[in-house]
């Protein structure tokens, strides 16, 4: 495998130097795209080693996370690894999500976390868990975790795939038309990273869990 991570990134200069040092660990090419921040993201991001894109105003997660495809296209990477900036992904994750991908051969690896209403925010747990069972039931087989941004998938299946979403719905849309073109799914078992302080995460539980699921019914039923 030729793999690079790509890790979208909007205001997280506390945290993006630690996640792309651990990054490079394990995967060489870290691609950080700077989606508008107003802090030093980018500029520290190429310090600790990665190679930085961006966009000059905020566009969301998944037109960040569309042009590091178009970047890993480009540039020949069989498989593209994504992670989030915000420190809730561990890189140290990273080797047991390579080592499915050998062994299974699948096209796209979920890093799937172990959901548990004690341990987490009650609305992250009801968003993820409604989130998860609604994308089984679209594409016909379990997902574990269907809002994780923890992925490895084979870049070559985006060859026919156009992604269409802005914001945090591409994990279904991901989902819904790899599935579409027959694309194969597993699972990694990855750490659950939750912050006490909501202020920390970007998304909207109720709002972005309202948003994801109607555009999913929208990728697999209009073919959007």
């Amino acid at each position: 495998m030729k793999i690079c991570a790509i890790i979208p990134a909007f205001n997280e200069a506390s945290y993006i130097a630690r996640i792309v040092e651990e990054t490079r660990e394990y995967i060489e090419t870290v691609i950080v795209i700077d989606d508008g921040s107003e802090d030093r993201t980018a500029r520290i991001a190429q310090a600790a080693g990665a190679t930085c894109l961006g966009s000059p105003v905020n566009r969301g997660k998944s037109s960040a996370l569309r042009m590091g495809i178009d970047f890993a296209r480009a540039n020949d990477f069989t498989h593209v690894i994504t992670l989030d900036g915000d420190g809730q992904h561990l890189p140290q994750d990273i080797p047991a999500m390579l080592r499915v991908a050998e062994e299974t051969k699948a096209d796209l690896v979920i890093g799937a976390r172990p959901f548990s209403r004690d341990l987490m925010p009650r609305s992250r747990y009801y968003s993820n868990t409604i989130g998860s069972r609604l994308a089984s039931a679209l594409i016909g087989c379990e997902v574990k975790d269907s809002q994780s941004g923890f992925r490895l998938f084979r870049i070559d299946k985006f060859s026919e795939i156009k992604l269409r979403s802005r914001r945090y719905e591409i994990e279904m849309e991901v989902l819904i038309k790899m599935a579409r073109y027959g694309c194969t799914i597993a699972h990694s078992p990855i750490h659950m990273v939750y912050f006490n302080d909501d202020a920390h995460s970007k998304l909207r539980p109720i709002r972005d869990t309202t948003r994801t699921c109607l555009w999913s019914l929208a990728y697999r039923y209009l073919g959007a």
